[in-house]
């Protein structure tokens, strides 16, 4: 089991939703895979510390935002012709909703027009993947928050990357600890090739410093892994942050600067859209929790835009607050939580020896099955690749009785992957897309499921299975997966994704079916329609995305939940519950719900005020 499966198993568990035989074996298979991976270990001790904090709180009076988000919506609408339920425009509400939460929704701000700069700067990053070979610097990062004994934690290291899958993060924590048992959050992370390996502390809750402890940090390693692997994930954000870009709207920009003798350009954004940067920053080590709503300032190199500084500062909503209380953080308005600088910065310059060490002695091993063969039967050569990719790693690997060719091509940090099995006997698509996909029609090669913002494709032919990955456009990967030479078929009835519907069929299963009439960062969505009830997965930028839910229904079910708060959602009584991120509403005979981990409440509340019948 891989770890965005994993964690989505484990969050369902958490969250009581065990519906099914199915879902309690899915739950105990994905215990036993987060008790031997430290990644899936501490998302389930996050998840455990986040259930024994939470308490009964009186609801306090949330304010009312639809009269401005109203107005903004009018006179956004005022200036421009109404967009389409299903074309991807700005969206005013959300941004004006946003703005008064503090946290800055990424959006067009209609009182400042965007530059050209702003206009291209996600295709630049994108396309900046392509010129990236090397990347050297001396790394800083100043934590706050972390504990009240030990308010401000410093670290110093080095970063070294070689394309396309070589990177090593070194950070020496430099902290002046009280006395007692506080143990140093020095941090490794080192991938070369088919090994990687981690040393730091194993994460525990700071509620719980420094009683909770380990004497001694774990260092693991891995051999056999497979290309560009989601279970050992290389954090290739921190080199150039492609995936908070990918799907991304237009930033709103700080303008330009020097930072260590380079012209950088620097942005505003969210913890939520940077969530794959930050990762990679915390990929050892036990660190502080930030919120997804929290302001981010971003500083890119204006030549590579790879990144020169990143500060992060709370959101000011009332739901951030409480979270803070939750987590027993006392963060200050206007602190700077997390600060990093990349300084002597080298691009495109010879690393030296030894810039990838390999893993210390003792080091817990694990083999990953992962075999480096170029010519291991069944490995899919597309016959078209965007100009550059060449051939990086091929082979295969084996486990639970399923054989995988894999065959990876790269140009500099852009990389793509083909997944191909002969065997696959499950009852949902091959590759980690989750329940809710999108079918397309790709051109003479059938039928095709995306997920992930597009950024996973997958094909079900006949006797055959291929997921097609990678850090490039969903449409490039479309247009790779189309290349294979497989005739895609709608998969069986029977399977988790059957459920997969089209905006027509969505219609038909939910009168007055409500839409976003104007929605900009973020992907078509996935849509499942079932019995009475439809399911819309948007996926935007980083880790931003949301689920909206609509089924046919007079009144809502009894909260279960201890923290419920009222609110005012177009103009009727609604109701938040923040530990679910959930918001809830009934509008026409339907029951709505809006739910994500990555947006606030604010930024809920207009995507709601945005929503019309489709």
């Amino acid at each position: 089991m891989r770890c965005e499966q994993a964690q989505s198993h484990l969050s369902a568990a958490f969250d009581g939703e065990l519906l099914t035989a199915e879902a309690a074996v899915d739950a105990r298979t994905a215990a036993a895979h987060a008790s031997g991976c430290q990644r899936c270990s501490a998302f389930s001790a996050q998840l455990t510390t986040l259930r024994r904090t939470l308490r009964y709180e009186v609801v306090e009076q949330v304010p009312d935002v639809a009269p401005a988000v109203l107005s903004t919506i009018a006179e956004q609408r005022h200036h421009r012709p109404q967009a389409s339920a299903w074309r991807l425009a700005p969206v005013a509400a959300a941004f004006v909703a946003a703005a008064v939460a503090g946290a800055l929704f990424i959006g067009v701000n209609p009182e400042r027009p965007v530059t050209v700069a702003a206009a291209t700067l996600p295709e630049r990053i994108v396309a900046a993947q392509t010129r990236l070979q090397t990347l050297s610097a001396t790394v800083t990062v100043v934590e706050r928050g972390w504990h009240p004994r030990v308010p401000r934690r410093r670290y110093t290291g080095q970063l070294r990357y070689s394309a396309p899958e070589s990177l090593a993060l070194d950070l020496r924590d430099v902290t002046d600890y009280p006395r007692g048992s506080w143990q140093s959050n020095d941090a490794t992370v080192v991938a070369d090739g088919g090994r990687a390996w981690t040393r730091g502390p194993v994460p525990c809750p700071s509620q719980l410093q420094p009683a909770c402890a380990a004497p001694r940090p774990r260092v693991a390693a891995v051999w056999g892994r497979e290309p560009f692997d989601e279970a050992a994930p290389l954090p290739l954000d921190l080199v150039l942050p492609v995936r908070s870009f990918t799907l991304a709207a237009n930033p709103p920009l700080l303008g330009s600067r020097r930072i260590g003798g380079r012209t950088a350009v620097g942005l505003r954004t969210t913890v939520a859209q940077v969530q794959p940067l930050l990762d990679g920053l915390r990929s050892a080590g036990d660190w502080r929790l930030l919120h997804p709503a929290d302001q981010v300032e971003l500083w890119l190199d204006d030549a590579s835009l790879v990144p020169l500084a990143l500060r992060v500062r709370p959101a000011a909503d009332t739901d951030r607050k409480w979270w803070a209380v939750r987590h027993g953080y006392r963060d200050g308005a206007g602190t700077t939580l997390l600060t990093v600088d990349l300084r002597d910065v080298a691009v495109n310059e010879p690393l030296g020896g030894g810039a990838f060490p390999p893993a210390p002695p003792g080091a817990d091993l694990r083999d990953a099955g992962f075999d480096d063969a170029e010519t291991a039967a069944g490995i899919a050569r597309p016959r078209w690749l965007p100009a550059g990719m060449r051939l990086h790693r091929a082979g295969a690997v084996s486990g639970g009785g399923t054989e995988v060719a894999i065959a990876t091509y790269s140009d500099g940090r852009a990389w793509i992957k083909v997944r191909v099995t002969e065997h696959w006997s499950g009852d949902r698509l091959f590759g980690d897309l989750g329940p809710l996909v999108r079918a397309v029609e790709l051109p003479g090669s059938g039928t095709a499921y995306l997920a992930e913002g597009g950024r996973q494709v997958a094909l079900h032919g006949t006797a055959v299975d291929i997921e097609v990955t990678g850090s490039l456009s969903a449409r490039a990967l479309r247009r790779v997966a189309a290349s294979l030479g497989v005739n895609g078929r709608p998969i069986p009835n029977d399977w988790v994704q059957a459920g997969t519907a089209t905006l027509a069929q969505a219609r038909r299963g939910v009168d007055g079916l409500l839409l976003p009439t104007a929605l900009d960062g973020f992907g078509p969505p996935a849509i499942r329609s079932s019995r009475g009830a439809v399911s819309l997965a948007y996926t935007g930028a980083g880790a931003r995305g949301f689920l909206l839910s609509q089924v046919r229904g007079p009144r809502l079910s009894p909260p279960l939940e201890p923290d419920v708060r009222g609110v005012r959602v177009r103009g009727v009584a609604g109701r938040y519950t923040p530990l679910l991120g959930e918001l809830e509403w009934v509008d026409s005979g339907s029951v709505v719900s809006l739910r994500s981990q990555t947006l606030s409440l604010a930024e809920l509340l207009g995507i709601a005020e945005s929503l019309a019948p489709a």
